[in-house]
């Protein structure tokens, strides 16, 4: 039989707040597989848990067993700023849109006690002669393309959008000191969200079961976002104000420019050839079309009339997989959820001892010994 254990029944409460909202106390239970009665209690008194149903309960909170040992609840994690008024209405984010959010705060919190505030003042001395002004997006998407070294003309030459995402991640992290995180967020909620509330270092958190053009645009957008240092949570809902729809449409803006340059774009007579030109800059048909419209390449009408078409066969389009068994091994996910910034920021703590290696091993989602070794 197992251990019962007394435990502060505010901590169940804080867990299970922060993993599901407020998701009713029966809906909770059906999915971690708890009696109701059985919650019911423990939150009420904290009093003889069986140390088992701690470890249920840590799993799917995502939570260390320990959490549930401490003698007060931490502090509660800050939420995005919601600058877009932007998830179902007033009901607010998903739990697996909460744990992204915690995920990264956690991770960006682990970033500041590594380095010092003067470490991530300097990283982003690039930043302070940005304004994300309407007026200067051709100029910054300029100066940001020659601070990456990208090309002047936005083509990577890259086989597959896939590749293109991965490059324009890396050189974001490694030119930008931007983390870029990958999480599990349902599709229909958002793109993705940037992340510097209250203090450096800044953070693109990016929904990884969208497609890869998806991504990369998502990824610029928010960096639009961070210019304008206004970070937040991107999806536009159609409730926004005036205000909050003209900066996501700036953020647009930012996005087609940085990818598809003013002077590259050009007129088209088919729908076929927006496929053609979209695959050059590894973008979407849609964001492509969409800067023909802007140049004025098309008027209204084509616009609308080939938008229908490029949605519908966007939606067709079949998502790269890769050839071998099995899936990719733990370490190549850890590094494609937490970008190899915070990968080797962790990594490099361990081996010269700022953290230990369970402790790293923890928030890489890996066994110590692969970080030692």
């Amino acid at each position: 039989m197992s251990a019962q254990i007394d435990v502060n029944p505010k901590l169940l409460i804080w867990a299970r707040e922060e993993r599901f909202g407020n998701a009713p106390l029966l809906d909770v239970a059906k999915e971690i597989k708890i009696a109701q009665e059985d919650l019911v209690k423990w939150e009420h008194d904290g009093k003889n848990v069986p140390f088992d149903a701690l470890e249920i309960l840590a799993k799917a909170y995502k939570r260390q067993t320990v959490v549930f040992f401490l003698p007060d609840v931490p502090q509660k994690t800050k939420k995005i700023k919601d600058f877009r008024n932007l998830v179902n209405g007033a009901e607010g984010f998903s739990p697996d849109t909460l744990l992204a959010v915690r995920r990264t705060e956690r991770y960006l919190n682990i970033a500041r006690e590594l380095q010092a505030e003067s470490y991530w003042n300097q990283q982003y001395d690039w930043a302070k002669s940005f304004t994300g002004k309407k007026s200067k997006v051709e100029e910054e998407a300029k100066r940001i393309r020659d601070l990456l070294g990208s090309p002047k003309d936005g083509k990577l030459n890259k086989r597959n959008s896939d590749d293109a995402f991965r490059y324009w991640r890396k050189i974001i992290e490694e030119k930008l000191g931007i983390f870029v995180f990958q999480f599990s967020m349902p599709e229909s909620e958002l793109d993705g969200f940037s992340y510097a509330i209250d203090h450096l270092p800044y953070a693109i958190v990016i929904n990884n079961k969208k497609q890869a053009v998806r991504k990369t645009f998502t990824l610029f957008h928010e960096l639009a976002h961070i210019l304008k240092h206004n970070p937040g949570a991107c999806k536009i809902d159609p409730l926004s104000s005036q205000e909050q729809f003209a900066i996501e449409l700036e953020c647009n803006a930012f996005a087609g420019e940085f990818l598809v340059p003013d002077t590259t774009v050009k007129q088209v007579n088919s729908v076929d050839q927006i496929f053609e030109f979209a695959k050059e800059y590894n973008v979407s048909g849609e964001t492509y079309l969409r800067r023909l419209f802007e140049k004025k390449k098309i008027g209204r009408q084509i616009f609308f009339q080939w938008l229908e078409e490029v949605r519908e066969r966007s939606s067709s389009f079949p998502r790269i997989k890769r050839e071998g068994e099995g899936g990719p091994s733990m370490l190549i996910q850890s590094k494609s959820t937490r970008g190899a910034k915070f990968f080797e920021l962790v990594s490099n703590a361990a081996i010269a001892n700022q953290l230990s290696y369970s402790t790293a091993a923890d928030l890489l989602g890996l066994k110590a010994s692969s970080i030692s070794t």
